[in-house]
């Protein structure tokens, strides 16, 4: 059990960690707001995610907070898996692809 909650601290504070990195992070070229080069909101594939998240993400925490113990835990651990890649895919929706260089 003490392993476990050894994770859940780690898992924490990367998710943290990544948190404030995306926020400290330079706004790419083109102004605030932007997202791969348009004006406003979050990139469709973000809102998907988020959809998901609002949808079975949101279903199976609440019920693993009924269920309790073990799996409470887990499920938290899960949830701030879930919350790094949606900091990771916000942050790769805000630059565009490289272009590939010509041999």
């Amino acid at each position: 059990m003490a392993d476990l909650q050894g994770l859940v601290e780690r898992l924490e504070h990367a998710v943290s960690r990544l948190e404030q990195l995306s926020a400290e992070s330079q706004q790419p070229p083109g102004g605030f707001g932007e997202v791969n080069g348009v004006n406003g909101g979050v990139a469709p594939s973000v809102e998907a995610f988020d959809k998901l998240m609002n949808g079975m993400v949101a279903e199976f925490l609440r019920n693993s907070r009924i269920l309790a113990g073990d799996v409470e835990t887990h499920a938290e651990m899960v949830h701030g898996a879930f919350q790094a890649q949606r900091a990771f895919l916000v942050m790769a929706s805000r630059y565009q692809q490289p272009q590939e260089l010509e041999k």
